[in-house]
């Protein structure tokens, strides 16, 4: 029989700890973030990648009944599509609740990179700033659903929603994730490769790949 417990952080360590698990395994075996990931689906594939200073979300981005963002005329580009789904699955888990407008206007902009603090880290550190998340240091403890901000030895970078990792044998050797880009016209998923991972061409810089988590477990 399952009963619902609700304790504090202090007693679920113990209680972890007493069943044999250790909080990192817990964080580990949890279940990938279905609610992002659906909400990501969602938004149809395609409708034409556009970075031109615009938004690039698909639709108005409203809190507390003002705009936070319009919605861009034509296209869309990676960080409006990500910002888009973790604004719909954070307001679904009600993580958004009390935080003001200006608030949320200011982790728009450190999700875009667009303040000196948030231009490495992005989704990462704005998802602590606003409290409604935290950053997850080891990269082989993303899950699905969690957000990820990449950047390339190319110079370039790429907001995303993570999907899964690919692997040759027991080695991780690249990413699938869904976001808007031009070799997608738009929204859609995609692989990339880690420029570390031999045969296959990659850019993608593993030292300067920073994961994102909503509402992770207290510790």
């Amino acid at each position: 029989m399952t009963r619902s417990i609700q304790t504090s952080s202090g007693t679920l360590l113990c209680l972890l700890c007493w069943l044999g698990i250790s909080p990192l395994q817990a964080e580990q075996s949890a279940p990938p973030a279905e609610d992002v990931l659906a909400v990501a689906a969602a938004i149809p594939d395609g409708g034409t990648y556009v970075w031109d200073g615009g938004s690039g979300v698909p639709h108005e981005i409203r809190h507390e009944g003002e705009t936070i963002l319009p919605a861009q005329k034509k296209g869309t580009y990676c960080s409006g599509f990500t910002f888009t789904v973790a604004m719909e699955a954070a307001r679904e888990r009600g993580l958004l609740r009390g935080k003001s407008a200006d608030a949320v206007r200011q982790f728009q902009k450190e999700w875009y990179g667009s303040t000196k603090e948030a231009a490495e880290r992005q989704c990462a550190l704005a998802v602590e700033r606003l409290g409604i998340g935290k950053e997850i240091t080891d990269l082989m403890d993303a899950r699905p659903g969690d957000f990820v901000q990449i950047w390339r030895t190319n110079k370039t970078g790429h907001s995303v929603v993570f999907v899964d990792w690919v692997r040759e044998g027991e080695t991780v050797v690249g990413l699938k994730y869904r976001s808007s880009q031009k070799s997608t016209n738009g929204v859609g998923d995609r692989v990339e490769y880690f420029a570390d991972a031999k045969g296959h061409d990659g850019k993608v810089d593993r030292r300067r790949t920073y994961v994102a988590r909503l509402d992770p477990m207290l510790e």
